[in-house]
């Protein structure tokens, strides 16, 4: 489905009745509560109808909604953007330098919608203002310790190790300080002034150019709000064509489509098949490896994923170039590694089952814990088990709510799960490879394992698999202790990681950005900065 035209008629609307909320509150509002609203379907040229919440603001540090976020990114412009694979965008800075446990950044000659000058102290401010956020921001800069203003146009960050790949967080939008505790005269607070290529309207009620961005702007000269109170209605104005434009990152497994264009946008989320390596036979690297060549990447990104996912060479996003070259992991099912790994292990022939089995008759079987109330992922547990079964490896999926799902990862109860994580856009790994990483489950080493199916004694294959255990988290951390200390590269942290498999790799999700048939020139559209292109579209 990738880069396709959804055909369906799009349909016209001369004048519909839109609601909006009437609660003053953030969160989502019952449609019962709802007032009405005339609006104009966009058929010209010079602007784009886009879902909004009216309950909702558009400060970018305390906002709760994704549409409005996303409207944040053509309000405010942070120092740099990333584009569809990773790569630094200049915005408001026009240098990063990255040395050692510093960080200094070097800004434009820029202003804000208002006129006023954007200042290396509005830099430290709105840091300051990501930092105590709750939510995405603040987690993308946990390597900071501090910033501050060396002069007006000079910001220096430190940090808490050395990482070169920092400059990947800097995506946290710039405001004007102190402007986002001014309100009006009925106390409403205003939105935050930015920088960004448009500013909100004098009623809140949509968005315009701004006259002072350093770009010229091109034909979409407004942005007209259509309030979407909570996810009914997003769904019905998607719908129904509404929106001219709507991103979907389709975290809840939940696939929201408009008619029109479909582009994919790369998301730094890696969902994968995590192991405990209590248990002895998971313990062993030839059986991780056989798991990982025995599943088709390509066929779960399009039977399960719908092809909003791609599927991973390695264990770091495969449209990143810096890894790219170095990733080699298959992403179809490779029999002859799979059967060659198991035989490893002495699991080297199959029964009148079509187990396999190895010289103790003994079989190989193990459970696969998924979130049952995502439908992506409990149709890839259910098709990993279905290929596995293809090469005498019985796989139960267990299906649990996800707090309890949570809870059995948590207490070490489970054999093989299926996780997904957001991955920060440094590629910081830490979390899932290193034992005591906030994903890093099952790595933890029991004094006595399960499952010990060969033909050495319990103690012995207990022993033996601890150790080897031991080893592989071992060689991960020193690699990354070595990367952060510049001495290994990350081509060095890919190999080390491939080798070693703790965890197997399945696929990276991507989001899909939707458009009217008649919007042109959508380009290089990414999740740091969906509207990339705005300047250059046209609208037939």
């Amino acid at each position: 489905m990738k880069n396709i035209r959804i055909k369906r008629i799009f349909t016209l609307f001369t004048a519909f009745i839109l609601c909006f909320a009437c609660g003053a509150c953030k969160g989502a509002e019952n449609s019962s509560s709802l007032a009405q609203n005339t609006v104009v379907k966009s058929g010209g040229k010079n602007h784009l109808n886009l879902l909004y919440s009216a309950s909702d603001t558009f400060n970018p540090y305390t906002l709760k909604t994704d549409i409005n976020r996303q409207l944040c990114q053509l309000l405010y412009e942070p120092l740099i953007s990333l584009d569809n694979e990773f790569n630094l965008v200049y915005k408001t800075a026009s240098d990063v330098k990255v040395s050692k446990k510093q960080c200094t950044v070097t800004l434009k000659n820029l202003k804000f919608s208002d006129g006023s000058a954007l200042t290396a102290d509005d830099v430290v401010y709105s840091y300051n203002l990501a930092k105590k956020s709750d939510g995405y921001y603040s987690k993308q800069l946990y390597e900071v310790t501090s910033a501050s203003a060396k002069n007006s146009s000079t910001v220096i960050f430190n940090l808490t190790k050395a990482d070169p790949y920092f400059a990947n967080l800097l995506t946290f939008p710039i405001i004007k300080t102190g402007s986002e505790k001014k309100s009006n005269s009925d106390g409403k607070p205003h939105p935050p002034i930015g920088s960004g290529k448009f500013k909100v309207n004098d009623d809140g009620t949509g968005l315009t150019v701004n006259p002072n961005y350093y770009k010229k702007s091109g034909n979409i000269t407004e942005i007209r709000l259509i309030n979407a109170p909570d996810s009914d209605s997003v769904t019905h104005y998607v719908e129904i064509g509404a929106a001219d434009m709507y991103y979907n990152s389709i975290s809840n497994g939940t696939i929201l489509r408009m008619s029109g264009k479909k582009t994919d946008i790369n998301l730094n989320n890696i969902v994968y098949i995590g192991v405990n390596q209590n248990i002895d036979l998971l313990a062993e690297n030839s059986l991780r490896q056989a798991i990982s060549s025995g599943i088709d990447r390509k066929k779960i990104c399009q039977d399960a994923f719908y092809n909003n996912a791609v599927p991973a060479t390695g264990f770091f996003s495969p449209v990143w170039r810096v890894t790219k070259s170095v990733q080699n992991i298959q992403i179809d099912a490779n029999s002859q590694i799979t059967v060659e790994n198991l035989e490893k292990i002495g699991y080297n022939k199959l029964n009148k089952d079509n187990k396999r089995v190895n010289a103790s008759g003994k079989t190989l079987s193990f459970s696969l814990l998924v979130n049952s109330e995502n439908p992506f992922k409990t149709a890839v547990a259910r098709l990993i088990a279905s290929q596995l079964k293809d090469y005498g490896i019985t796989v139960k999926v267990v299906e649990k709510k996800y707090a309890d799902y949570l809870n059995l990862l948590k207490k070490g109860e489970f054999e093989l799960f299926l996780g997904e994580v957001k991955l920060t856009e440094n590629m910081d790994i830490s979390c899932m490879a290193v034992k005591g990483g906030s994903a890093a489950y099952g790595f933890k080493t029991a004094t006595k394992g399960k499952n010990s199916n060969d033909g050495k004694s319990a103690n012995t294959a207990s022993k033996s698999n601890k150790k080897e255990t031991d080893d592989t988290e071992s060689r991960i951390e020193d690699v990354l202790k070595g990367f952060y200390s510049g001495k290994n590269t990350v081509t060095d942290l890919a190999s080390v990681l491939q080798t070693e498999m703790p965890f197997i790799p399945v696929c990276y999700r991507t989001g899909a950005l939707f458009y009217n048939d008649n919007i042109e020139n959508v380009n290089n559209s990414s999740a740091s900065d969906i509207y990339s292109s705005i300047e250059s579209y046209i609208y037939n």
